[in-house]
């Protein structure tokens, strides 16, 4: 029974402090372990490995380096042994301490088990001591195979939760927890039982012996003699290799036994009758004899081995399905290997052009190679590696002295004589060819399109200086695509007009995919589709995963695919679920030294050829599958060039004040695929778009960080590059320096206010003074002004700055007293006859002029104190400040006082009090007796009694 199987190294084994591991361990959250014989513990992610032991740096960390045995509890508590004690690890913060029972102290640890009932079984010095969770001693048996104690090999839990200890050099037991003890087993065979596996699926025990090979196990037989069962296909006579085994695993894909022995590794499948068939696998190892350490199954069913030589691998299954043809026939004759630069798959032939050699045909079903150049027809001629399939008839198109197009054919791999198709002017040189479903072969030379009709036999130059034609492309609806280095994309029409995209590119190659989408490659690394609609190109440089490496060729498959190949790199893109996956030289099931080019055959089939031979892809399903839900773990953070590992199960970094700067690394723990898992990120409710990290890359670098939280969404592909649903928030609490406190910010807030107080304290009484000051200058200035006038004297008019106001104010002093006197004289009679002249001639004549304003309107009640202002030319305060000034009365008081004055005449006139209200523009009898009282003190009526008594006498 035959089947695939990969072997790869360690992804990580260069990062191990020893090339050896002795032990190999799957936590429960996805986390590999290694134990070395003198380098300590390892914890490899996937990507990094971190190391746990006793050097410089930390030099009391453990007794002893070497790691004899690992497990973990029901806490997710990291149990191991060494050769000088017993050890814990606990992932909440990545502390080790040794366990606290004193008597084991300084002893080597043979065996681990932490049981599902969260107890810890320990085997050290002949002894199996049992431990609860929180290392506190349950008990301690002294278990003597014939009456010695020996040591045990293996703490073994079955599918039932029992326990059961296999003994060196001795027997099979079983711990029977009502007797607290352990019973025996009756062993009938002189060699050793080494390990126990109850098998996943049968239930059943299988014993590997030092010796005997695999025996069956029935403990609940009856019969004595059907409890061991031999099982003849893993035991040979004289087999030191297959007989002698040191342990066992079972794989939860195909459900093998595997075991290792004393140099190999074997495998076997139970049948229906519950019996060994042997597996063949010795094709997939990396080494005919091998010393090994342990064999475990991971989660997925991948298998690791430690081993001290090789080095240490794994064994994986269900790998994408990949046919390798080698050609082994090229390195027979040339030493080197097939290193197709070019080619072309036609029914079961590869037509190709070995690099350094020339031009080959290959069947591939009967493995005959036929080595061409030297063929009649081609022998003399300058030989072109281009290589094109023809679609109107069988055979291939190529070039023969840079200008003539052949078209080559065989009947049954023999070479027919080449046929003349097309030749070009001499000055030209053929790079590109393509044949369209319409009968044209299209020509791409250094500098122009040719178009060559098949049928006409007729040969057309579609357009002229578009620079080195790299490829071509006709749709089915006769668009027109060429791959240039000096024009980039163009769009051609059959007239020969030309559209341009990218101009500033080195355009490699170009495909046609679905709904004759068109998709080109760069030289730069970029790969572009055609946007139709708005007549323009789209890069998927960030949603494929490119790195910037050049496309070497592009080629679409039957679902749409877009297969993008790069020296080491296949990226095969999903445009309708932006999804891609990568394939590697490297990968086991492809295993080539580069990738030289790429080709789809008549059934769709993708062919890759590259340094090592051809590579095919049958049927490409992954896009097809449903992506796994695979959450992303936060694995570590480095800060300041300190690396901390990140707690368990627990997304959240907290930095300190001045922490600002943080760098995360992330895995989904899928070590085997961890350079094809695709990360993204962004910031939680911040409406960024994703950013996409290219294959292989785990990190992110956050910079500048603010105080506060900050919430960052990660999502990851699974191996075959479908985005998971599933996202995970990381949490970074970046805390505040004392400055940045509530209680800071508290203090700044009171201090603001103290501050803003004192400022508006002391801007108010500074604005104040200002105004004060000002209004002093003004009214000196307006003094100054009023002096001048009572002197009559303009020619003394100064600025504030001249002002001297210890003078003005003594000139005030004395004008303010003879102004006092003038407005008693003014106001003491309504008659001033041969007085000396009160009033200086300028004021004098401004009191005339209002005065007959106020005469020639007195009888209307609406001339104001704003009517006045006008018809003197002045505004309202200039007017009221000159009349207070001058005759000590507001402008009010003046209209109001020269109304009375007329009153009074009319009054000796004879008129009544209605007559003369009117006359006088009061308005009313009773407003006129009002104001004539206030300014005289006396009422209307009275005073023109006192005429009337006067006249009388």
């Amino acid at each position: 029974m035959a089947q695939t199987i990969v072997s790869s190294n360690l992804r990580n084994q260069q990062q191990l402090p020893m090339s050896q591991l002795f032990r190999i361990f799957q936590d429960s959250e996805g986390y590999i372990w290694y134990g070395t014989q003198g380098g300590g513990l390892c914890r490899d992610d996937g990507y990094s490995v971190k190391i746990f032991r006793s050097d410089y740096t930390t030099p009391n960390l453990l007794e002893s380096n070497w790691i004899s045995c690992i497990t973990e509890d029901n806490k997710n508590r990291i149990w191991f042994g060494t050769r000088r004690g017993l050890y814990i690890l606990n992932k909440y913060n990545y502390q080790i301490t040794e366990v606290a029972d004193k008597t084991i102290k300084s002893w080597s640890i043979d065996a681990l088990k932490a049981a599902s009932d969260g107890t810890i079984w320990v085997s050290t010095a002949n002894l199996i001591i049992h431990y609860n969770i929180n290392g506190q001693k349950l008990g301690t048996y002294n278990v003597k195979w014939k009456g010695e104690s020996r040591s045990v090999s293996q703490i073994y839990e079955d599918n039932s939760k029992k326990i059961w200890i296999i003994q060196w050099k001795g027997g099979i037991w079983n711990f029977d927890a009502q007797k607290n003890n352990f019973t025996s087993y009756h062993w009938p065979f002189q060699e050793s039982p080494t390990a126990i596996l109850q098998d996943s699926k049968s239930r059943q025990y299988w014993i590997a012996t030092w010796g005997k090979g695999i025996v069956k196990f029935s403990p609940d037989a009856k019969n004595l003699n059907k409890i061991y069962t031999v099982q003849n296909t893993t035991f040979r006579e004289n087999d030191f290799s297959r007989n002698y085994i040191l342990g066992m695993a079972q794989d939860s894909v195909h459900n093998q036994i595997w075991t290792i022995t004393k140099d190999n590794l074997y495998s076997y499948i139970n049948s229906a009758k519950n019996e060994l068939i042997p597996v063949a696998i010795k094709n997939n190892l990396p080494l005919d004899k091998m010393f090994l350490n342990q064999i475990i199954s991971d989660k997925k069913g991948n298998l690791w081995v430690a081993a001290d030589y090789p080095q240490s691998f794994t064994l994986s299954f269900n790998q994408k399905r990949v046919n390798h043809i080698k050609i082994p026939e090229i390195k027979n004759e040339l030493g080197f290997p097939v290193a197709p630069n070019t080619f072309v798959y036609d029914k079961d032939y590869y037509w190709f052009w070995q690099k350094q050699k020339g031009l080959y045909l290959y069947n591939n079903q009967t493995q005959k190679l036929t080595y061409l150049s030297d063929a009649p027809g081609l022998h003399w001629e300058k030989k072109s590696i281009l290589i094109e399939k023809a679609k109107h008839t069988n055979g291939v198109y190529t070039v023969l002295n840079d200008t003539k197009v052949v078209l080559l054919n065989h009947l049954d791999g023999k070479l027919k004589l080449p046929e003349t198709i097309v030749q070009i002017p001499k000055n030209q040189r053929i790079h590109a060819l393509y044949e369209d479903e319409f009968s044209n072969l299209w020509i791409g030379t250094n500098d122009k399109l040719y178009k060559y009709n098949l049928t006409s036999k007729k040969t057309t130059t579609v357009c002229n200086h578009i620079g080195t034609v790299n490829n071509i492309i006709v749709t089915h609806d006769k668009k027109i695509f060429l791959a240039t280095e000096k024009s980039g994309l163009c769009k051609v029409t059959e007239e020969g007009k030309i559209k341009s995209f990218g101009t500033n590119k080195i355009f490699s190659s170009i495909a046609v995919g679905k709904n004759n989408t068109i998709w080109s490659g760069t030289e730069q690394g970029d790969v572009y589709y055609f946007d139709s609609k708005n007549n323009q190109i789209v890069s998927v440089n960030e949603k494929a995963g490119l790195n910037g490496d050049a496309i070497l060729s592009l080629e679409t498959d039957n679902s749409g695919n877009v297969w993008i190949l790069t020296n080491q790199r296949i990226i095969i893109y999903n445009p309708a679920n932006q999804s891609s996956n990568v394939l590697f030289n490297s990968d086991p099931a492809i295993a080539m030294n580069n990738f030289l080019s790429l080709g789809k055959d008549e059934k769709g089939t993708i062919h890759v050829s590259g340094m090592g031979g051809f590579c095919t892809f049958p049927s490409y399903t992954a896009f097809k599958n449903k992506p796994e839900e695979i959450p992303v773990k936060l694995t570590s953070v480095t800060v300041g060039g300190e690396t901390r590992l990140s707690d368990f199960e627990k997304n959240k970094v907290i930095l300190q004040a001045d922490e600002i700067n943080v760098e995360l690394f992330f895995s989904t723990l899928d070590h085997l695929n961890a350079d094809k898992i695709r990360f993204a990120f962004r910031y939680k409710n911040k409406n960024e778009k994703w950013e996409y990290l290219t294959e292989g890359h785990n990190n992110v670098f956050l910079t500048g960080l603010s105080k506060g939280l900050h919430t960052l969404e990660i999502k990851a592909t699974d191996a075959n590059g479908l985005w998971t649903n599933k996202i995970t928030e990381i949490t970074i609490d970046r805390l505040p320096a004392w400055y940045e406190t509530i209680w800071a910010i508290i203090v700044y807030i009171i201090l603001a206010i103290v501050v803003i107080l004192i400022s508006v304290h002391y801007y108010l009484k500074w604005n104040k003074r200002k105004l004060i000051d000002e209004q002093i200058r003004n009214s000196a200035i307006d003094l100054q002004d009023l002096v001048n006038q009572l002197y009559g004297d303009n020619s003394n008019s100064q600025t504030s700055e001249d002002l001297n106001l210890k003078a003005l104010l003594l000139d005030m002093k004395k004008l303010l007293q003879q102004q006092r006197e003038q407005k008693t004289k003014l106001n003491s009679g309504l008659k001033t006859e041969n007085a000396e002249p009160l009033l200086s001639s300028f004021d004098e004549k401004f009191i005339q002029k209002a005065l007959s304003l106020v005469e020639e309107n007195i009888d209307s009640a609406n001339y104001s104190v704003e009517q006045l202002s006008q018809d003197l030319g002045m505004d309202r305060t200039g007017l009221y400040r000159k009349l207070v000034n001058i005759i000590g009365k507001t402008p009010t008081d003046f209209i109001r006082s020269t109304r009375l004055k007329r009153a009074i005449k009319h009054f000796e006139e004879g008129y009544t009090v209605a007559e003369t209200a009117d006359r006088v523009g009061f308005g009313t009898a009773s407003y006129l007796s009002k104001c004539f009282r206030d300014e005289f003190g006396i009422k209307p009526s009275e005073y023109i009694a006192k005429l009337k008594k006067k006249n009388k006498e």
